[in-house]
């Protein structure tokens, strides 16, 4: 009787989503790695937003799109993030990075001339 292992699981989800990607590679370039884990990086910082200063987000969201470009430079065309588009997702990430260090600054301004 065999059990259910979560990781095995994951391995093989995986490594069957990396041979796709390998598949519809165009020809002469080889498969972009998606950098889908800065994104849920920033989306999660923006969601602590609530609780922690939002310079997390603009440093997370700007480490982010840094992945992003240079994967979108290598070839991504489809990223797995719920945005689909790599373009979307960088200006996603952008504002967000705008947005918090905007709102650190101004946080900042309002502790130095109170």
């Amino acid at each position: 009787m065999s059990t259910y292992d979560p990781d095995e699981a994951a391995r093989a989800a995986r490594a069957a989503q990396e041979a796709r990607a390998a598949q519809e590679a165009p020809p002469g370039r080889a498969a972009v790695k998606d950098p889908l884990p800065y994104c849920i990086y920033a989306t999660v910082s923006l969601i602590a937003w609530l609780v922690s200063p939002p310079l997390a987000v603009a440093f997370f969201a700007g480490l982010a799109l840094r992945k992003y470009w240079r994967a979108w430079q290598a070839g991504l065309s489809k990223s797995d993030c719920l945005l689909g588009d790599p373009w979307r997702v960088m200006a996603y990430l952008a504002t967000l990075m705008v947005a918090g260090a905007g709102v650190a600054l101004w946080g900042l301004i309002g502790l130095l001339f109170r």
